[in-house]
């Protein structure tokens, strides 16, 4: 094998080590670009009253904080028994705070409830979930 072999050998070596290198370089790109969208959804954040919070008193609104902007007219909050029965619903927009909702909670006996949520987040991705609280006894 002559010196111009050797040479032309391995410069083939280091283009194919670059080009790889760029391929790698561009797929993580890539990847980080299509992962973005993920991170603008409307999670849940904080609520009132809280995921497996104990309340002496029945709560007179529900509050829920998100991570995102939301869309108060597509979404909605439901408070409903263990056993699924909804026991009121709302949405209302909390003014000037635009990842927050409320709604009116219902009369509430001692019991535990659950809170669900489906909410409409401003990048246009819909997040639903739910937690329970507890309104104990006096």
């Amino acid at each position: 094998m002559t010196y111009a072999d050797k040479s032309s050998q391995a410069r083939t070596r280091r283009r194919a080590a670059l080009g790889f290198a760029v391929g790698g370089v561009f797929a993580i790109a890539i990847a980080a670009v299509a992962a973005t969208p993920a991170l603008a959804h409307s999670f849940l954040v904080d609520a009132t009253p809280s995921s497996k919070e104990h309340v002496a008193a029945p709560p007179k609104t529900i509050k829920l904080r998100f991570g995102g902007g939301v869309e108060p007219p597509y979404s909605k909050i439901t408070v409903e028994t263990p056993d699924g029965k909804v026991l009121g619903e709302g949405n209302s927009a909390v003014p000037g705070k635009p990842r927050e909702l409320a709604a009116e909670a219902p009369e509430l006996a001692p019991g535990k409830y659950i809170v669900r949520y489906r909410v409409l987040s401003s990048d246009g991705h819909i997040v639903e979930g739910n937690y329970e609280f507890t309104v104990d006894a006096k």
